[in-house]
């Protein structure tokens, strides 16, 4: 089976549970993150939100201010709980979501999406791409939707062997990992609550190695990794997340349209 196609599967299936992941260890600092690379204030502004899922990042950034969000997803089901979270909250109109593929361009789909957005989000999109074809179908859509000067934001996979992701310590563990040309495949398992989620992932080199070169292809420039100690969990607890520091199994990046 396909990468993506994989991917629909899988999140269908976890899509009601996935959300727990938030109250784990690794999704706090993940949020932490996030928020840090995006900044305090996202007033005004309109978000793509690529493989968005369950609009757990895309409500974050309504409370950050933002005007508007476009979650593009792969799963029915994962949008279906962004829908109905945001009919529990009473909101029309701020978080929409719209089904495609990622990889493939969105404008063949005849989605109502804006034809810039002050920020687009890519959060563990990468991490289901076995193919160097499809991240470059990615970061395309990346490209072709982010204003110039606009914010880039993704979440990527930083050591898929990292010791911290196989002990489980920060919340999510890893099954298995097995070598596929240019990366990895593995199983990973997000210790979410009342069950876990589990799913397979691809992830390759030229992304979880800290490669540059699609971002930059993709028209994108000061490419950071937003510094970890930067989280406020680790600045709370510092001995919990010493072992995190030196061995991250995630990262996320922050860049700019040119």
């Amino acid at each position: 089976m396909a990468a993506q196609d994989l991917a629909k599967t899988s999140y269908n299936e976890v899509a009601t549970a996935y959300d727990g992941y938030a109250q784990t260890p690794a999704g706090i600092i993940e949020a932490q993150l996030i928020a840090q690379a995006l900044g305090p204030d996202l007033t005004g502004l309109h978000v793509l939100d690529l493989g968005g899922g369950s609009g757990l990042h895309a409500r974050e950034c309504i409370d950050y201010g933002a005007e508007s969000v476009d979650i593009v997803d792969i799963s029915p089901e994962m949008l279906k709980v962004a829908s109905d979270i945001e009919e529990s909250l009473g909101r029309r109109d701020k978080i929409k979501t719209f089904e495609a593929d990622v990889s493939k361009p969105l404008s063949d789909y005849g989605l109502p999406l804006r034809e810039g957005y002050d920020v687009v989000m890519a959060n563990w999109i990468f991490s289901h791409a076995d193919k160097r074809s499809t991240l470059e179908g990615m970061f395309a859509n990346i490209g072709a939707y982010l204003k110039p000067r606009g914010i880039f934001v993704g979440i990527r996979d930083a050591n898929p062997s990292s010791h911290n992701f196989q002990t489980g310590k920060y919340g999510a563990h890893v099954g298995w990992v097995k070598e596929i040309e240019g990366g990895v495949k593995y199983w990973a398992v997000l210790h979410c609550k009342p069950e876990p989620v589990e799913f397979e992932v691809s992830s390759l080199e030229i992304i979880y190695g800290g490669s540059k070169e699609l971002y930059e292809n993709a028209g994108l420039t000061d490419i950071v990794e937003v510094p970890l100690k930067s989280a406020q969990c680790v600045k709370d607890d510092p001995e919990f997340w010493a072992d995190f520091l030196e061995d991250p199994f995630l990262a996320v990046v922050r860049a700019v349209k040119v």
